[in-house]
């Protein structure tokens, strides 16, 4: 395992978005957590700290913010090899519903999951009798017992989950049950993703949570925001500035400028999107689940139904062929479907792959073209909870979303945002071609969406919600 180096974060700055009552209840939490964790070492680990990567995105503000309250919290990643990821990117779809690549999950993949997990179990040092470990996702369940066995208390966090998952997620959750066994608590993102064989008592509900200072969430003044969509080359025409600032994670400044080389400059089909275009982004990992290649079909169908004007763009983190064969494989099945629309619908849909090696780069990239679209849509076929909503809703985007996993728990359809159902085309076109349209109605949306954000998922909310559950934990161990 790695460690990842966490800047501290201060709670100052989370209590300016806040409101009076928030704040005081925020600093009464605050107060309990060092009454609960001081003398304990609070150990996270996430399966990886990539761009786009929900579990790093949340993981990250809120070990920054216990760093700076003086609290010994510390965040690590797997050491994982190709064969390793195929088996969690296996377990990952067997919990949404999806058979995946169609792998098995069997003997000879239990073998190879233990064999990791216990080779990376080996390079922990530090762990004492008391400390906590909060484990993120299933690539990092079978690590329970060995932290058990170092007398810590274990809680297991798993961020996916679907209504009804089906066969393949009996198999997912088959292979997954015994390493739960070794959890003290298991915290899920929805009531109804609770796995089938871990007890109520056994389980809490804490929703994912957005850091609205991050690089990829952080103000960007209009100006700023085209700046770093026509740098990218996502976007023609000439840009405002020459560079934009931005502060990265550990407090230290940077700047945001075009590049000449290759390995960071944006990849993609129909870029730049021509000067004039009335936008519509989705911001997702290259993954089946996320329904982009379905997008694609759905917008060259229902052109008739838009202005014509309006081009679609989707947005991605660049894959790693050798690490990442799935997200490639999505990635070029989007490119086919583009290639094979007739050219009039083909010419006004623009595929963006983000450079990711520079995470930091590519969050603001993703903050920028986000808040230079016209209606941000998150059309995924099946959602754990989908926090790329929430951030276009802090930007105050209008946002069409499905209407599945926690997305309901994020929209209040016709408030905040539209929902759909994703299997209905015709609904999503009208959606999206009414805030098109009636753009004051799009504006008083968006401003609703981020009192809605400010108000439910933000870090304050999350943190509360997670000092209560390792209170829980430690008093069942």
């Amino acid at each position: 395992m790695r460690t990842i180096d966490v800047a501290p974060l201060h709670l100052a700055d989370l209590a300016s978005h806040l409101d009076e009552v928030a704040t005081r209840r925020l600093r009464d939490g605050v107060e309990a957590a060092h009454g609960l964790l001081d003398g304990r070492t609070v150990w996270t680990v996430t399966p990886n700290a990539s761009a786009g990567s929900g579990p790093a995105e949340i993981v990250a503000p809120i070990v920054g913010y216990a760093i700076e309250q003086g609290i010994d919290a510390r965040w690590l990643i797997l050491d994982a090899p190709a064969e390793f990821l195929t088996i969690s990117a296996r377990l990952h779809a067997g919990i949404h519903g999806d058979r995946g690549d169609g792998g098995r999950l069997g003997e000879k993949q239990r073998d190879i999951y233990e064999h990791v997990l216990s080779s990376n179990a080996e390079n922990v040092e530090g762990v004492r009798d008391g400390d906590v470990v909060i484990l993120h996702d299933p690539p990092t369940a079978g690590l329970a017992r060995f932290f058990k066995a170092a007398g810590a208390t274990v809680v297991w966090r798993c961020h996916l989950g679907t209504q009804d998952a089906g066969e393949a997620g009996q198999h997912a959750w088959a292979f997954l049950d015994r390493y739960l066994e070794d959890t003290d608590l298991t915290v899920v993102s929805c009531e109804e993703y609770r796995p089938p064989f871990t007890e109520v008592e056994r389980c809490a509900v804490i929703p994912p949570s957005i850091n609205p200072d991050s690089p990829k969430n952080q103000v960007l003044g209009l100006d700023e925001a085209w700046s770093v969509a026509r740098l990218s080359g996502v976007f023609a025409g000439e840009p405002p500035f020459e560079a934009v600032p931005f502060v990265r994670e550990d407090g230290r400044p940077d700047a945001i400028r075009a590049t000449a080389d290759a390995a960071g400059q944006v990849t993609g089909v129909n870029l730049p999107i021509p000067l004039g275009s009335r936008v519509v982004t989705q911001v997702s990992r290259w993954d089946p689940l996320k329904g982009m290649e379905e997008l694609v079909e759905v917008f060259a169908a229902h052109l008739a139904d838009l202005p014509e004007d309006t081009h679609l763009l989707l947005v991605g983190p660049q894959p790693d062929p050798d690490r990442e064969a799935q997200a490639q494989r999505v990635l070029e099945e989007v490119l086919e479907a583009v290639d094979l629309l007739p050219r009039s619908a083909a010419r006004r849909v623009h595929v963006a792959a983000i450079p990711a090696r520079d995470r930091e780069v590519n969050a603001v990239t993703v903050n920028a073209l986000q808040r230079v679209s016209t209606v941000v849509t998150q059309r995924s076929l099946v959602e754990a909870f989908g926090l790329t909503v929430a951030e276009a809703m802090w930007k105050k985007a209008p946002v069409v979303a499905s209407a599945v996993g926690g997305i309901r728990d994020q929209v209040e359809d016709g408030l905040t945002g539209c929902l759909v159902d994703p299997g209905d085309g015709a609904a999503w076109a009208s959606a999206v071609s009414s805030l098109l349209l009636f753009p004051e109605r799009a504006g008083e949306m968006g401003q609703a969406a981020h009192e809605s954000v400010r108000r439910s998922f933000l870090p304050d909310r999350h943190m509360l919600q997670l000092i209560d559950v390792l209170a829980q934990a430690i008093d069942i161990t």
